[in-house]
């Protein structure tokens, strides 16, 4: 041995004077691996000095002989302590240890790749101690997990006759046994790549093993790249590289060595180590006869369905062989699972089912150490081990004799598209699965048993996919900056990431403000002046620099995103909570849910729930395990026993908001207390809880603690608030933000499909998972620690939000989307709404911003458009609240342009007006280039009209093409009848404005005379008449070609008054001239179509309330008038009091004021209700702007008054009122009401007849309506005409009363027959003409019809109903006819349905009762010819 160890090469420098030597054997001692670099270079000092003999050389040479002698003799020391070493000869790589050892001495790599169960990974330590490695330095042996360390160790201890810790130690995340003295020392690759982070060139090791190499995890990629890079620094180190299953010749050509004289490249050499120690049968027992790749496959659930069955039956089969080869109490089995969920699974089904006395045991990574002793110390009797991949590797799970393999793992893959950790079950390769076959045939021959065919395992990949071409990079790359490893794309890995995984690393450490990035070109952020000067070569800088914030990420060995968490804790003052919460994100989830009690498990998770948030579960949970975080905050509990929570503090936790900022956080209501370990143990019992998960996390916290110790950070001594808490963890979660998808339809109905689906980052969808706290809360933005694919995408320990939050953090990340840019008169500067956006995500929709900082020559633009050519500068508000004036440039300007531009209306021409453009130039030469605002501009311009008072002032070359033509023929007022309307003009034939337009009030309205506004604007007339010639038959029109000549002689002899209306006018000098229309008739105005005129010639009416406002437009007068009839037929005003007699001061015509138009109002005496003349009867004075309504009202009125003077002459009257009258009113109403309806016919019927016209020429003076006229002088208006009128209808009133009672009897009497009749029918025969009757009944209106008609219309109501009674006698006989008749009479009763009470159609109202008297009663004769072509012909001419 020691001969081995002095043929090691010494690492200090053989030229100095005084070297030491090893007094036993006269050799030059090494010195420790660690030491050599500081050695070499006191020693390159020493020989810089020329004076041996000065004071610095002599000082020197002391410190270096006393560290070389401090080195040599721990070398010494470590190769005294040297065990005595044994291999094991049954092991085949114990057979080949002198070609081991030579190699390892003569090559810096090599590499190992021996069968599973060739003893490689125990024994080949023990063969680099045997070449003299261990003794410069530990011998680091990687592990590629926590299990195999700890168990690989304690075997090398063993076999080494020593306890763990001496010659052999361990260290793994948590837990260090043993010390620098150690020569071997076992690890997972994790702690050596956190070593690299402060031992760059790993100098504590001489030799590095790197175990399992096949897995090919990110870590072991990594750690190979480095060695390469450090092998060629470090002459001394050796590598040995090894796995069961490898891919040689890749490995081999990686670490090839280059002579340095040839140059030419020498693989490492390969060393197969051939055998297992005992045969192993494969057995093939496939689930499904298709080849099934993983999950995603829907042949995946055959796969599930069948395993049950396949389980037992290869258990079974298992047996049955250990039986027949007579070893039934050696039948060990290993079945390998691809979750832990499907281990507890498969551990239900054989609990159930697998033979009595059999121990079934789970095998996986998280496992205590206690419960892992239990499967590597076994106490005998058969065991049946189900574990995931944890075992394939480096793991000897002792007498095993059977391998189960199920064929599945589950995979990580990360999607750098939707940055969504995938976790889907998967095919293992072919490599994986002879490992998994390796387990067994160690003690004896195995069987392994393959639960898919012998196609699939063929089918599948050799080897497995590298973990680096499925993972998020962050890490390395953060790593690899910090160890000035340069780029990821320049680094040697054995083989390279996708260049996509790379790029999405460095985007989320530029997220996270980790390495430096450039500012996005759209960012609000401006650079400096400063910078404009700066070189290319100046601005640029290394896309892999380290932020301050990057640097302290790198010292810090755990995610990215967690580390950035942890040093926003400290920026928000809520470290102390990180500390606990990032810990625990750090660790597996210590909940458990039994599939047997999972609604208990929940029962008790939710204890530890807090409103709004998963992260706040930690820190309750934390609180009653380790105690409160603050002694004096937050609130306590009356003692925790072991009853849980009470039901006041849960309250008090759910009703934490997250709007109230400095609320604290809600601490557990548990005792403050630390729980010992005991306690911690019963806890974590009873509230489903893993105890092992629970150690891992305070070990985690205990590390952490140190860490932020070790750089500085401040811890808070205050408990933080919900906000701070989350702001800090949103900081490393940018990437991990997602939004509420709408999931309610426009009726405000839930959409089931997207029930709690959101879009994350780069638009994915993802749904909360449904053990969170926001599960049913569903808020509008949540953040989540991880998005992960399984059965759905799932957003893992989700909290809820703020947007505003985002925009604080995200910075340069955010992207900001202009749209609108405009002037905004009131802020005085031109405005742009921005979307700003995250990875896709809109945060804001829409946000107003100064767009002059974004793009200062198109805001200049604007301004010059939108303030100074529109008019739009708009001076701030005075303090009275009213707009300020606008400086006078601009006021004359916008009056010169709106000059200009109603003549060009007017004439309906564009070509006076210059175009904007030149406008535009106007001010753009004028108005320097950096003024965008108001303010700026101001401040400009009074400094220029201090010389230059009219420097912006339009002249009329500026604004005009052209002089402009006189425009007398367009006036800006218009005479309609006693109106004078204001005009308005546009031209714009794509506009409905297009043309003139009337501003009339809605009071108004009646008065428009309809005649008179078809005579258009003079200026247009001549087009007017033209276009209404061009309107006439085709047989007209012929007598009047060329039409352009003859509108021109007819335009000149037009009446300049307007008399008769254009229509007439035309009509009258088209007859003088001979022209006739369809057999040789005069040409009348139904002739024309005055709808066809181009729009522009039909005037506009644009109704406006009494403020100005707009109501309604529209060009055809009588059917808005319809359409406001029920407004302009009410009462403008009243005036005060009542009066039973006829007012002295009454006065008919007023003038009154609306909306800036004089219009006339007309008064009338309203009655109030119907009139009863059993009492006197008051009237009030009412204005009315509908002339006609007001004389139906003063009418009403008049007969109330002349009815409270009759006296005597109404009892009369009524007394004669016989019994069968009142029989045959008596279904409509009191006998009361039967004397007011004949009082009131009497009265009106002897008006209509005895009252004389009277002259009202100064009311009628400009009406064209010779009926309106006619109304107007029937009625008295004047005291002295009311008396005259009171006077003749008393002296008449009961010689009158006479025929209107017998009429009125007449009436009601035929009614009851024909009501008689109606009852003997039988309805289901005569349906349709009952029907109709009934109708007519109704529109007759029986039971008031005195008092909605005038006594010339309802005189003809007896002939009415005795053309009923003729049709009723008829009908039996004359059905199919009666039908016949309703038929032709269905469109006529339909009209009159939806415009019956229309007064202007009232004439087609009768004449359609003269035509149900034609077509039902022909013996009888009609007033009228009447016909349905008639009927149509009325109904036109109404309507037109």
């Amino acid at each position: 041995m020691k001969e081995l160890i002095s043929t090691a090469v010494p690492l200090n420098d053989s030229q100095l004077d005084k070297p030491q030597t090893d007094k036993h054997h006269g050799v030059k001692l090494p010195v420790m691996a660690k030491d050599s670099y500081y050695l070499s270079r006191l020693a390159q000092q020493l020989k810089q000095i020329k004076d041996k003999e000065s004071e610095d050389y002599t000082s020197r040479f002391d410190r270096y002989q006393k560290q070389l002698k401090h080195s040599q003799d721990r070398v010494q020391s470590r190769i005294a302590s040297l065990p005595t070493i044994h291999l094991n000869e049954d092991l085949p790589v114990s057979q080949q240890a002198d070609r081991l050892i030579k190699a390892i001495q003569d090559h810096q790599v090599i590499i190992v790749a021996g069968e599973t169960g060739s003893g490689k990974t125990t024994q080949l330590p023990k063969i680099a101690m045997l070449a003299g490695r261990g003794v410069t330095g530990q011998i680091g042996h990687t592990q590629p997990r926590r299990l195999a360390a700890r168990s690989v160790a304690n075997r090398i201890a063993e076999e080494l006759g020593e306890t763990l810790g001496q010659t052999v130690s361990f260290k793994v995340r948590f837990t260090e046994q043993g010390s620098s003295d150690s020569i071997v020392k076992l690890m997972t690759d994790g702690i050596l790549l956190a070593e690299m982070a402060h031992d760059k060139f790993l100098s504590r090791y001489d030799t590095i093993i790197i175990d399992e190499a096949h897995e090919r995890s990110l870590n072991i990629d990594f750690i190979m790249g480095y060695l390469k890079r450090l092998l060629p620094k470090r002459p001394d180190l050796k590598v040995i590289i090894t796995s069961a299953t490898l891919d040689t010749a890749r490995f081999s050509q990686y670490f090839s060595s280059v002579d340095g004289k040839t140059k030419q490249a020498t693989p490492a050499p390969v060393f197969v180590v051939e055998g297992r120690s005992y045969p192993v049968e494969v057995r093939y027992r496939p689930l499904t006869e298709e080849i099934v790749t993983g999950s995603d496959d829907d042949s995946f659930d055959d796969v599930e369905d069948n395993l049950p069955r396949a389980i037992t039956a290869a258990v079974e089969e298992c047996y049955q062989d250990a039986a027949s080869k007579g070893h039934a109490d050696q039948a060990d089995i290993l079945i390998f699972a691809a979750t832990e969920a499907q281990i507890h699974d498969l551990a239900d089904i054989l609990n159930q089912y697998a033979p009595r006395h059999t121990q079934i045991l789970p095998l996986f990574a998280r496992q205590s150490f206690a419960e892992q002793q239990q499967i590597f110390h076994p106490t005998g009797g058969r065991r049946i081990i189900i574990a995931t991949n944890v075992a394939e590797t480096a793991l000897t799970v002792p007498n095993i004799r059977y391998v189960i393999d199920l064929g599945f793992a589950r995979m990580s893959r990360y999607d750098y598209r939707s940055r969504v950790q995938r976790l889907p079950i998967e095919a293992i390769s072919q490599a994986a699965a002879n490992q998994r076959k390796g387990r067994c045939g160690r003690i004896a021959a195995g069987v392994c048993i393959r639960l898919y065919s012998e196609e699939d395992f063929t089918s599948r990949p050799e080897f497995t996919e590298p973990e680096i071409l499925r993972t998020n990079l962050a890490s390395v790359i953060l790593q690899m900056a910090n160890l000035g490893l340069g780029e990821v794309e320049n680094f040697d890995f054995i083989q390279p990431p996708d260049n996509r995984l790379v790029n999405d690393g460095r985007k989320l450490l530029e997220e996270l403000g980790a390495i430096a990035t450039k500012k996005p070109e759209n960012s609000l952020s401006t650079s400096n002046d400063s910078d404009k000067g700066k070189g290319k070569g100046q601005s640029k800088r290394h896309p892999n620099q380290l932020t301050k914030v990057g640097q302290m990420m790198a010292k810090m060995p755990i995610d990215p995103r967690l580390a950035r968490m942890l040093i926003a804790g400290e920026q928000y003052g809520c470290l102390k909570e990180l500390l606990v919460i990032v810990s625990g994100l750090s660790v597996q989830d210590p909940r458990e849910r039994p599939s047997d009690k999972q609604t208990q498990a929940d029962q008790k998770h939710a204890l530890f729930r807090q409103a709004d948030s998963d992260f706040l579960f930690y820190l309750s949970l934390w609180q009653a395990i380790h105690g409160a975080l603050f002694q004096s905050s937050g609130f306590k509990s009356s003692g925790f026993k072991s009853d849980g929570f009470k039901s006041s503090d849960l309250d008090r936790q759910k009703n934490e908001t997250l709007d109230d900022e400095a609320a604290p956080i809600a601490q557990s209501p548990y005792e403050n207390d630390k729980l010992t370990n005991s306690q911690r143990k019963s806890f974590a019992k009873k509230h489903f809880l893993s105890s092992p998960r629970l150690r891992e996390w305070q070990q985690t916290h205990s590390q952490l603690l140190q860490m932020v110790d070790g750089l500085k950070l401040t811890i808070n001594q205050e408990p933080a608030s919900y906000v701070p808490i989350h702001r800090a963890l949103l900081t490393g979660l940018l990437s991990f933000i997602a939004q509420k998808v709408n999931d309610v339809d426009k009726s405000g109905k839930l959409i089931k499909a997207k029930r709690g689906e959101y879009v994350t980052a780069r638009q994915h969808k993802a749904k909360i998972f449904p053990a969170s706290t926001l599960f049913k809360q569903n808020p509008l933005w949540v953040m989540a620690f991880e998005v992960v694919e399984t059965s759905q995408v799932f957003m893992r320990t989700a909290a809820k939000i703020e947007p505003e939050w985002i925009l604080a953090m995200a910075g340069d990340l955010l992207k900001y989307h202009y749209f609108e840019p405009h002037w905004s008169a009131k802020t005085g500067h031109v405005k742009a709404y921005a979307q700003i956006s995250l990875f896709g995500l809109i945060v804001v929709h829409k946000q107003l911003m100064n767009y002059e900082r974004v793009n200062l020559s198109e805001s200049r633009e604007i301004f010059l458009r939108d303030a100074l050519v529109l008019g739009n500068l708009n001076a701030p508000s005075t303090g009275d609240g009213k707009k300020g004036k606008l400086p006078p440039f601009l006021q004359h300007n916008i009056d010169k342009v709106a000059d200009v531009s109603l003549i060009e209306d007017k004439l309906r021409r564009r070509d006076l007006l210059v175009d904007e453009e030149q406008l535009y130039d106007f001010y753009a030469k004028r108005v320097p280039e950096h003024i965008a605002s108001r303010k700026v501009f101001e401040d400009w311009r009074k400094e220029v009209e201090k010389t230059e008072p009219q420097f912006l002032f339009f002249s009329d070359k500026d604004v005009l093409n052209e002089q402009a033509p006189a425009t007398q023929a367009f006036p800006e007022t218009w005479q309609l009848g006693n109106l004078k309307l204001p005009l308005s003009y546009i031209f714009d034939p794509t506009s409905d404005d297009d043309g003139v337009t009337i501003k009339v009030p809605l009071v108004a309205l009646p008065q428009v005379d309809a005649v008179e506004l078809l005579w258009g604007i003079a200026g247009w007339r001549y087009q007017l008449v033209l276009q209404l010639l061009k309107t006439l038959p085709k047989d007209i029109r012929r007598q009047i070609v060329p039409v352009p000549d003859t509108a021109k002689q007819i335009f000149d002899t037009l009446e300049k008054n307007h008399h008769g209306g254009l229509l007439r006018q035309l009509c009258q000098a088209l007859n003088q001239r001979g022209v006739r229309g369809a057999n040789n008739q005069f040409v009348e105005p139904k002739d024309f179509n005055p709808s066809e005129v181009e729009t522009y010639l039909q005037p506009q009416i644009a109704l406006v309330d009494d403020k100005n406002r707009l109501i309604e437009k529209g060009r055809d007068i009588d059917a808005l008038k319809l359409r406001h009839q029920v407004t302009t037929s009410q009462a403008v005003a009243s005036g005060k009091g009542v009066h039973s007699e006829f007012p002295e001061h009454f006065n008919f015509m007023q003038n009154r004021h609306s909306a800036g138009v004089m219009i006339k109002q007309f008064s009338a005496l309203v009655a109030d209700g119907q009139p009863s003349y059993s009492d006197k009867k008051a009237v009030s004075i009412q204005q009315f702007t509908d002339v006609s309504v007001a004389l139906n009202k003063h009418r009403q009125g008049l007969l109330a008054l002349i009815g409270n003077e009759l006296g005597a002459k109404a009892r009369q009257l009524t007394s004669q009122i016989d019994k069968n009258f009142k029989l045959a009113f008596a279904p409509l109403g009191e006998l009361d009401r039967l004397k007011d309806l004949l009082i009131h016919a009497t009265l009106d019927a002897t008006f209509e007849k005895f009252v004389a016209e009277f002259d009202h020429e100064k009311f009628t003076a400009g009406i064209h309506d010779k009926e309106l006229v006619i109304a107007i002088n029937q009625l008295p208006l004047t005291l002295d005409e009311f008396n005259q009128a009171k006077a003749v209808v008393l002296a008449n009133f009961l010689s009158v009363g006479q025929s209107v009672l017998a009429q009125l009897k007449s009436v009601y009497e035929q009614w009851q027959q024909v009501r008689q009749k109606l009852l003997l029918l039988d309805r289901d025969i005569f349906e349709e003409s009952i029907e109709d009757i009934e109708d007519q009944l109704d529109d007759l209106s029986l039971s008031d019809f005195v008092y909605r008609m005038s006594y010339q219309d309802w005189q003809q109501y007896p002939r009415y109903l005795q053309a009923l009674l003729v049709r009723l006698d008829r009908l039996e006989h004359n059905l199919d006819a009666d039908l016949d008749a309703v038929y032709q009479l269905d469109k006529h009763m339909e009209r009159l349905s939806v415009k019956g009470n229309d007064e202007t159609i009232m004439p087609y109202r009768w004449l359609v009762e003269e035509f149900r008297i034609q077509l039902f009663a022909q013996p009888m004769k009609t007033r009228v010819p009447v016909s349905d072509k008639r009927l149509e012909k009325l109904w036109d001419e109404l309507n037109s």
